[in-house]
């Protein structure tokens, strides 16, 4: 069962959240600069003691196709919400997948791509 890590927020350094797949495989989201403000949102495998490995996504919420895929992935939350932020809802977004290859699938129909 995938498992959800705390949110963890620094007001300098953005904030971002841990999340352990079903496959064992674990993948760290960040958002650049937290809070409901643009920037990036981006997802990483971590490697060994979590460190950030390879980048399997990443989102511009600055671009017009970042603001439709941030406003396609908060519709409908409550606008006060951590859904209602990049990393609540980008957490959102992927947390039911099993796998690494699963995550890389969903982000690209994201934004229209291929995986």
């Amino acid at each position: 069962m995938t498992k959800v890590g705390r949110f963890i927020s620094d007001p300098g350094e953005g904030a971002l959240c841990h999340i352990t797949l079903d496959s064992g495989e674990k993948i760290l989201i960040n958002h650049d600069k937290g809070g409901f403000k643009g920037g990036r949102v981006s997802i990483s495998q971590t490697k060994w003691l979590g460190l950030s490995g390879d980048t399997l996504f990443t989102l511009d919420l600055d671009s017009p196709e970042g603001r439709a895929a941030l406003a396609r992935l908060t519709h409908g939350a409550t606008p006060t919400s951590v859904h209602a932020t990049p990393l609540g809802a980008m957490v959102n977004h992927v947390r039911d997948c099993k796998s690494v290859a699963e995550v890389k699938v969903k982000c690209a129909t994201l934004t229209g791509g291929s995986p």
